[in-house]
């Protein structure tokens, strides 16, 4: 009887157990339920998306087939860099997306491209594309890219590389020059290693001897250091062009007393010169009109005049009454 008791307990606790499994089995199918449902809400709304575009789609088709749009006019052959291929790009990609219903099939727009372009250019695209087949081209997307490519990026690029190479220091400060060596990087597209390498080469003599000892694997630790090692030579070289400037003064004031002296010196030179002449002259007509170079009257020469010795008589009078006097 015990036995049977226990057996009923232990069959009790194994049913209390499948319910519990049971409901929770339930729950979660409860949960996969409400899910499929939505998930069949979305389906359906998709569908429904789908049948009204197709039915929209379906009668733009059949209009198409009964209207085609207004033709536009053909585009100028394109012929070599000379035109401007932006121009002729934007009217033909116009003309395709105008007229996209008189070009069913992408091999009419590539064949209505290749016949708005000249035979050089044609031979220019293949040779570019280093291959010669024919009907190479899926879109006719690739072959506008390619003419763009060829006629407008190329030159553009080359244009930029030639003006990098030419690019140098000199005299400019740092940042200027580093600005344009931004500008036209970045258009050239190249990696920090090759900017790095060309930016030694590029800044100033000062410079390069300045950061022969900098070991700098970075570009920006490079740059940073340029800019300071630059606004202290600049400051430097600011002090050296005011000493040199002063002492330019100095020498200017020096060369110009020099200058003053010597004027002076030959002004007084040459009236001395032009007094002599004068007494000489004076001298000369006073000897051919036979009179005195003293009292300047005749019947005796400037030896015999008696108004010098008389004159000569007053002075060593005066002179000999002076000394008594002290």
């Amino acid at each position: 009887m015990i036995q049977m008791l226990n057996d009923v307990n232990k069959i009790n606790i194994e049913l209390k157990a499948i319910n519990i499994e049971l409901k929770a089995t339930q729950t979660t199918l409860n949960a996969v339920w409400t899910r499929l449902q939505k998930e069949m809400k979305k389906k359906n709304v998709i569908i429904r998306h789908l049948e009204a575009t197709s039915s929209r789609l379906s009668t733009s088709i059949s209009k198409d087939r009964f209207s085609k749009s207004i033709k536009l006019s053909d585009s100028s052959l394109f012929e070599d860099s000379r035109q401007n291929v932006n121009n002729w790009l934007s009217w033909m990609r116009n003309k395709l997306k105008m007229n996209k219903n008189h070009f069913s099939i992408e091999e009419m727009k590539i064949a209505y491209v290749k016949s708005r372009v000249s035979e050089t250019t044609i031979k220019h695209i293949a040779s570019w594309m280093r291959n010669m087949i024919t009907n190479s081209f899926l879109e006719a997307e690739e072959i506008l890219s390619i003419i763009n490519k060829m006629y407008d990026d190329f030159n553009r690029c080359h244009t930029t590389q030639r003006q990098f190479l030419k690019l140098y220091q000199n005299k400019i400060f740092f940042h200027e020059f580093w600005m344009k060596f931004q500008r036209l990087s970045a258009k050239l597209e190249y990696n920090n290693e090759t900017l790095l390498d060309y930016l030694q080469h590029k800044i100033s003599s000062d410079l390069q001897w300045v950061m022969i000892n900098e070991r700098t694997m970075n570009l920006n630790e490079f740059i940073y250091i340029c800019m300071q090692v630059d606004v202290r030579l600049t400051k430097l070289n600011a002090r050296s062009t005011l000493k040199t400037s002063t002492t330019q003064v100095a020498r200017s004031t020096a060369s110009i007393s020099t200058m003053i002296t010597t004027a002076i010196s030959a002004s007084i030179s040459a009236w001395k010169k032009l007094r002599i002449l004068n007494i000489n002259s004076a001298r000369e007509k006073l000897f051919k009109k036979e009179l005195c170079f003293k009292c300047k009257k005749s019947e005796h020469r400037a030896r015999d005049c008696l108004e010098s010795a008389q004159m000569h008589e007053i002075a060593a009078n005066s002179k000999n009454d002076l000394l008594s006097s002290k």
